[in-house]
């Protein structure tokens, strides 16, 4: 069976045809800019650092996107790519976002064939929390730093893999390398006296692949940045994938032997059994005043198409429907809320895929996002805060409080299902594991 499977996959590499869940990730990732080696730097700002370049805020202008090449390890998955470069919006000097870019995965050597993750840096349009002439946008004074992605291993990879890119080399997988390479930048700038020793407020934040990055992450930043409020909020990347497949997934991308694998966690990982939920808790666990607070659609299209293409890849029940979506996401943070005080969230009614790097952001509410199931008015309040509104009000100020928002009415689970508004294949309820919840905040 498994061999089959592998088969097709390879069938439909070679044919250029798409299964339905990898039409739906394709589709995702056309809103990635396409460059070259030869274009990124002639169609975008750049520095890259040398011996007598360090590419410093000195030399940069205020609310002005460019790309830092750093070099060394870092890379792109493809001897093709593009060279990795971060990038830097320079702001505050006391406020830093530091966020973790999206752009699909490629777990194995079909998605890889198959192009379900973006290969080149691709510099973010200044728009959703990058925005910096909004005056609802919280972050629009902070400096920002983005981890562009382009190594397919949701910036937690350090692998040479077993196959080749189209050039015949070795694809090669440095997301670790790559996000160092930015905190790196950050505490030069400290050095410097450029950055604030310790940031006032501290947001680290990604979407999709970046908020498996920000989640994975987290406890680096945190640790290694001096600050006096902070929060992680990860977009649209609950950690739904088939049993069983997660591990040997952190464990192919070469994660177990990085920095990321804290004592706490690394002989699940050697083991092949680490899940995203164990190094939610680990991190939640270790920095208890630091609010989790997760943006997630119930019924997020592009996360039930990942779970689809990584069953099949691996040849385990692929099967999905949007009702078990929910409450497997349900399951998830159910367990974080009963778990960890600083586990906050906000739900959104419908099946929208990434809100904090576009414009989106400022229109969606509980009830209703962009592609609300429920056909409520675009952007209609229907809690006390309309997502960007939650969103702003991170990192908390001491004693400050905050509450996980989520739109419908509350049902406990049943007895032979996970929910009872699954028996209808509902999802516009909230669970009772999940809500209410309210977070204050002691540093």
């Amino acid at each position: 069976m498994i061999a089959a499977i592998f088969v097709l996959l390879a069938i439909i590499a070679f044919v250029g045809a798409h299964s339905p869940a990898e039409e739906v990730i394709l589709d995702h990732l056309k809103q990635y800019q396409r460059y070259t080696k030869d274009t990124l730097c002639t169609s975008n700002k750049c520095c890259t650092v040398s011996d007598t370049d360090s590419c410093s805020l000195a030399g940069m202008t205020k609310d002005e996107s460019i790309l830092v090449l750093p070099g060394g390890e870092t890379r792109c998955i493809f001897s093709t790519s593009t060279p990795f470069a971060f990038q830097v919006i320079p702001g505050s000097s006391d406020k830093l976002l530091f966020y973790f870019q999206g752009g699909g995965a490629c777990w194995d050597e079909a998605s890889t064939k198959l192009g379900l993750c973006t290969s080149d840096v691709s510099p973010q349009k200044l728009v959703g929390v990058f925005d910096r002439t909004r005056t609802d946008n919280k972050y629009r004074d902070y400096t920002i730093v983005q981890v562009s992605y382009c190594s397919g291993d949701v910036h937690g990879g350090d692998i040479v893999q077993p196959y080749n890119d189209k050039a015949g080399q070795p694809v090669t997988q440095k997301g670790v390398a790559n996000a160092q390479s930015a905190v790196d930048w950050v505490k030069s700038q400290v050095s410097q006296g450029l950055l604030a020793k310790s940031f006032s407020e501290l947001v680290v934040m990604g979407c999709s692949a970046g908020s498996i990055g920000a989640q994975i992450w987290a406890r680096q930043v945190l640790s290694q940045l001096s600050w006096q409020t902070a929060a992680v909020v990860p977009d649209s990347y609950a950690g739904i994938f088939p049993d069983g497949t997660m591990g040997p997934l952190i464990a192919g991308f070469g994660f177990c032997n990085t920095e990321l694998a804290y004592d706490d966690i690394k002989a699940q990982c050697d083991a092949k059994t680490l899940t995203l939920q164990d190094i939610d808790r680990a991190t939640m666990n270790a920095v208890k005043s630091v609010p989790f607070s997760f943006i997630q659609s119930k019924t997020d299209i592009v996360q039930q198409s990942f779970y689809v293409s990584v069953g099949l890849s691996m040849g385990v029940n692929a099967s999905i429907t949007p009702a078990q979506f929910y409450a497997d996401v349900n399951d998830v943070f159910g367990t974080y809320n009963q778990q960890h005080g600083n586990f906050l969230a906000y739900l959104v009614d419908g099946d929208q895929h990434c809100f904090t790097p576009s414009s989106t952001v400022y229109y969606a509410a509980t009830g209703a996002g962009p592609n609300g199931a429920t056909n409520k008015v675009h952007g209609a309040q229907t809690t006390d805060q309309m997502l960007y509104q939650w969103t702003n009000t991170f990192p908390l100020a001491e004693a400050a409080a905050q509450t996980t928002q989520c739109d419908g009415a509350v049902q406990a689970a049943a007895s032979n299902v996970k929910y009872a508004g699954q028996l209808a294949g509902d999802t516009t309820y909230c669970s009772s594991s999940v809500v209410p919840k309210t977070f204050t905040e002691h540093y």
